[in-house]
């Protein structure tokens, strides 16, 4: 992209969101961790859901809180749909999903509308990200310090650039990153049953494809048997939260590593 330079459909689609109520200053525009292998959609409540693990491309901008909007930029985010007959179909997602965070930067939740699977006559949805996908927020009417198209053009193009260097110089965080929120990702929310969470592990690992260094599959191995018996303890109701913070300490230390590596942003 050209520096400085936002594109146009890019541009109308953040005016076109922005909201009517006064704001407070945007929050910080973040990087999407690549999947190796497309995620399935869990449907109920009328949205199909998964949670992927988000990376800060701006230190000095304030952090996200749970439930801010994005739209992706840069790279694709693609939508596997399966039918009822067995035929899968790939797709551009972007005019299919919502995009809001989890937990502050270092998770993201994307939506669906599940009224989609009738629609396409499918049985299963499923979305994979791809390189360099970065999400930038949706602006806010009276925004006092708003992302301009300078800060946007330096996120998308050199900030991103070093994070995918510190991801690719730490294979066994990014691994661990990538196993931990597969087995967030199999897990439903509130508590589940002993077999069911004894069992996850196996599951997880046997369906998991991608370059899993055994440096990433030891960490998150670590961050899971932990978990397990911090629930059979009783010291966590449930093993998908702890999951989720051994998943966003992860996530964390990644960035420390990028904020030490650059420039103030």
């Amino acid at each position: 992209m050209p520096s400085g330079r936002l594109p146009a459909c890019l541009a109308g689609a953040l005016f076109a969101a922005a909201s009517a109520l006064p704001a407070a200053a945007a929050p910080q525009i973040l990087a999407l961790l690549a999947t190796d292998t497309a995620i399935p959609l869990t449907c109920e409540d009328g949205a199909c859901t998964a949670e992927f693990s988000g990376f800060c491309l701006q230190r000095k901008r304030p952090e996200p809180p749970p439930g801010a909007r994005y739209l992706a930029a840069g790279g694709e985010v693609t939508l596997i749909v399966t039918g009822t007959d067995g035929a899968v179909r790939r797709m551009p997602a972007r005019d299919h999903i919502v995009i809001e965070t989890s937990r502050s930067y270092t998770a993201v939740r994307i939506a669906v509308a599940q009224r989609l699977l009738t629609e396409w006559d499918a049985v299963s949805l499923a979305l994979q990200i791809g390189e360099r996908v970065a999400l930038i927020p949706i602006p806010e009417a009276m925004d006092p310090d708003p992302q301009t198209e300078a800060d946007i053009a330096l996120a998308l193009g050199p900030q991103h650039a070093l994070g995918e260097r510190i991801l690719a110089d730490s294979p066994a965080e990014t691994g661990a990153v990538a196993l931990t929120n597969r087995m967030i990702a199999a897990l439903p929310a509130g508590r589940t049953d002993a077999a069911t969470r004894t069992a996850l592990w196996d599951r997880v690992v046997t369906s998991s494809t991608g370059n899993l260094t055994p440096a990433g599959v030891a960490r998150a191995a670590a961050i899971y048997q932990r978990c397990l018996a911090k629930v059979a303890s009783g010291s966590f109701y449930s093993l998908r939260s702890c999951l989720e913070i051994g998943h966003d300490a992860l996530m964390i230390d990644l960035n420390v590593k990028y904020w030490k590596a650059g420039p103030e942003s």
